[in-house]
């Protein structure tokens, strides 16, 4: 059995010779360490003692003062650095950072709580690392629900943009195709020109408000300009599908609302045409659109 002194002045032991072996080779003991055998009244270095191998090693001393072996019956302090991180990421996931700090919080928590379980000797912090792993998962959990209602609305507004756009983009059309149509029957448009002469006016009926009852008929004799019956439904109208062709072409096939009379002309450009009630947009007979409703005179 033998005691030393360390470096830092106090004395420990008694310890075995196995254990002195133990911390030579850990560094906490050097050739130069006050040692006491057991029953020795003197102390010496450990160069001294033939067993600690000192001597057979040419008594050479190691680099450096001996490191203090922890005392008798001290436990060594748990590592734990990694369950900590997990535990701040975590809070800071539930506070701001969310999918940022989320998983690596549950990550680090499980790497952390298995190597407490694997080696509890060594590594601690095995509750820090729970309560990382679950901030970890719920602040993950709440940026997944909390974020796409936050986006919702931003992408509500830009597809509303989008179809607007493309309502607009109809109606010129629409116009474009009946300014067509008139070059070919004296700048007048169909509802204006007999059914003789290949119009609708016999078969066109304007209300009080001028609004056109029979559009889909009107529409259809101009179906070699429109080219297609798809730009006849708005693309936020969900109650209307556009026909597959204009032989099956129908009133249910068209979502704008057409103006009929003989005041509707190239003449008057600052009549309306069409409007589409989704989007307020409205067709003038110049074939411009305009954004808001125009007061009929």
């Amino acid at each position: 059995m033998y005691k030393i002194i360390g470096a830092d002045g106090k004395q420990y032991g008694p310890i075995s010779l196995g254990q002195m072996r133990q911390w030579i080779a850990d560094g906490r003991v050097n050739a130069r360490t006050r040692v006491q055998a057991d029953g020795a009244a003197d102390w010496k270095t450990a160069a001294e003692f033939q067993e600690l191998g000192f001597a057979a090693a040419g008594g050479v001393p190691s680099a450096g003062p001996s490191s203090p072996p922890p005392p008798a019956g001290q436990t060594p302090a748990k590592q734990q650095g990694l369950a900590i991180t997990s535990f701040v990421l975590g809070l800071l996931s539930l506070v701001c950072f969310g999918l940022f700090t989320g998983i690596p919080a549950f990550i680090c928590g499980h790497l952390a709580r298995a190597r407490a379980r694997r080696l509890p000797g060594q590594y601690g912090g095995a509750g820090f690392a729970l309560a990382g792993l679950i901030m970890g998962y719920v602040g993950l959990v709440a940026t997944l629900l909390i974020l796409p209602a936050m986006l919702l609305p931003a992408l509500a507004r830009a597809k509303d943009k989008a179809q607007r756009i493309q309502c607009a983009n109809n109606m010129k059309q629409i116009g474009l195709a009946f300014r067509v149509w008139a070059i070919d029957h004296d700048g007048n448009y169909p509802f204006n020109v007999s059914t003789n002469k290949g119009g609708t006016m016999e078969l066109s009926a304007p209300g009080i408000d001028g609004l056109d009852s029979n559009s889909a008929r009107i529409f259809q004799v101009m179906s070699n300009e429109l080219s297609t019956p798809n730009i006849l439904v708005c693309p936020a109208d969900s109650k209307r599908q556009p026909a597959l062709n204009f032989l099956s072409f129908q009133s249910a096939n068209v979502s704008y609302r057409l103006y009929s009379g003989t005041n509707v002309n190239e003449t008057n450009p600052q009549e309306v045409l069409t409007v589409c009630p989704i989007h307020n947009n409205v067709l003038l007979s110049d074939g411009s659109v305009q954004g808001r409703p125009k007061a009929r005179r």
